[in-house]
């Protein structure tokens, strides 16, 4: 815990006003906040005024004094770990505090934006009758749409003790005891995929346009399961641990109704009957130091290309006909403007137009497109006006519309490109909705697009809200 003092008072950064204040408009966010039982707590609303976001705050049937509050990081009111516990919680899937600067500290609310956590706000005060009406406002938040500092798809949680402004990572608060949903009307997933098991740490999709049914592969266990359009339960397709399976990252579909399965750091790719799970073929790649094969593109040329995040090498294989054992060291990217670097994760997303004329791939490390020719194997950088798509991992190819998961930022990137996809401009940029540092997606069945939450910064530590999901979301 980094100590702070300040001189000048709350009143500096947040107001705290009485309950005769305006009431905020019609299209204000909202949360409806629930103890752990399920009762209704109350409302808070969330409108942003030249001041900052106004916070209103309507509870009833809370014990009275002094209570802290907080906004946290997940769109999530159900129970979960606490890490400071080392056990499942009410509310423990909210997460820790909403910390948009990375400040690593929690404190004052009155402290500087980069000192403390953006959602460490002033304690609430309860009547004897259980009742709070108030409003708050913080000038380190906001409600747009899309802003690092904006609270949608943030839970707003209520303690049961007051916040000391001290002790990290909570001030010393106690249990959480009221948790709402921080959102705009409309912004809820169109459907929920959950997976059961603590471990899965889902990573790539594929969907069957005829059936809509889409495939999920586990990062950490390699299993492969299904998702049936209407049921919300994941289905176990086959059991990971096989050889050229012991990790399943990128996933296609080919028209034989084979998956083609990125195996990450075992530097294979196994090729998975979708019907009966059973593996057909792994191909290898040459020995080498390092490798990571993160995702894999079926082009209209007849070869599956896939990335290797690890090693500067593009492969491929021939996706039509007998299906061969080895992968084609086919780029040297070292021989390109590509330039790798050892420190995270590089070539990851990979798509191909329609045609099969170009391949699209985007580097994780630094946040760079780049537009690969099949043909010449030249490789050029897309230019990108709009901002960063530093994190950037999974790709879809819609026509020219691309869309780019940041997992870091838990965001969603639409992206217009010229017609020759030598320039791209930042259409839209989605934050808000419940991401949990995503990692790919797909066009779903309909006009939704599938999301994986993959959670892979919590295969470590903390550890992972629970359970792991796929959601669907309206096409920005």
């Amino acid at each position: 815990m980094k100590q702070h003092h300040h001189a000048h008072t709350l009143a500096a950064l947040l107001m705290l006003v009485g309950s005769a204040t305006a009431q905020p408009p019609a299209s204000a966010a909202s949360a409806t906040l629930v103890d752990s039982a399920g009762l209704a707590k109350g409302t808070a609303r969330f409108t942003d005024t030249p001041q900052g976001l106004q916070i209103d705050l309507d509870l009833q049937g809370l014990p009275p004094g002094q209570h802290a509050v907080h906004v946290h990081r997940h769109g999530e009111c159900a129970p979960g770990p606490d890490p400071a516990e080392n056990k499942v919680v009410p509310f423990g899937a909210a997460g820790p505090h909403f910390d948009p600067t990375q400040s690593r500290n929690h404190g004052d609310p009155s402290a500087p934006a980069d000192q403390v956590h953006g959602g460490d706000l002033p304690n609430l005060a309860v009547g004897p009758d259980g009742r709070a009406r108030l409003t708050l406002r913080s000038a380190k938040l906001t409600a747009r749409p899309g802003d690092k500092t904006s609270v949608l798809g943030r839970s707003l949680v209520v303690h049961e003790r007051p916040d000391d402004y001290r002790s990290d990572p909570a001030g010393n608060a106690g249990p959480r005891i009221a948790c709402g949903v921080i959102d705009l009307p409309g912004r809820t997933p169109l459907a929920r995929h959950t997976f059961d098991g603590a471990n899965v740490f889902p990573e790539g999709i594929a969907v069957d346009e005829k059936t809509g049914v889409a495939y999920v592969g586990s990062s950490s266990e390699g299993h492969l399961y299904k998702l049936v359009p209407g049921r919300a339960k994941a289905e176990l397709l086959a059991l990971g641990g096989s050889p050229g399976r012991e990790a399943a990252l990128g996933l296609k579909l080919d028209a034989q109704g084979r998956l083609w399965v990125a195996g990450g750091a075992s530097g294979k790719l196994a090729v998975v009957d979708a019907a009966t799970g059973r593996t057909q073929a792994v191909l290898d790649t040459p020995s080498g130091p390092q490798t990571f094969l993160n995702d894999v593109v079926l082009a209209a040329d007849g070869f599956a290309y896939v990335t290797d995040s690890a090693r500067p090498v593009l492969f491929r294989a021939a996706h039509a006909g007998p299906l061969p054992r080895q992968l084609e060291a086919w780029l040297d990217l070292g021989a390109t403007p590509v330039r790798y670097r050892g420190d995270a994760p590089n070539l990851n997303g990979i798509v191909a137009t329609s045609d099969g004329r170009w391949l699209l791939a985007v580097q994780t490390s630094t946040g760079q497109l780049w537009r690969i020719d099949p043909r010449s194997r030249e490789v050029r950088e897309i230019p990108v006006d709009g901002g960063s798509l530093l994190h950037g991992d999974g790709l879809l190819l819609q026509g020219r519309s691309l869309f780019v998961v940041r997992n870091v930022e838990s965001e969603l990137v639409r992206l217009e490109l010229d017609e020759g996809y030598t320039r791209a401009r930042v259409a839209q940029r989605t934050t808000g909705l419940p991401f949990k540092h995503p990692t790919t997606l797909a066009a779903g069945r309909g006009a939704g697009l599938l999301v994986v939450n993959g959670q892979l910064e919590r295969q470590k530590n903390p550890p992972p809200l629970l359970p792991f999901d796929v959601i669907e979301v309206g096409r920005p």
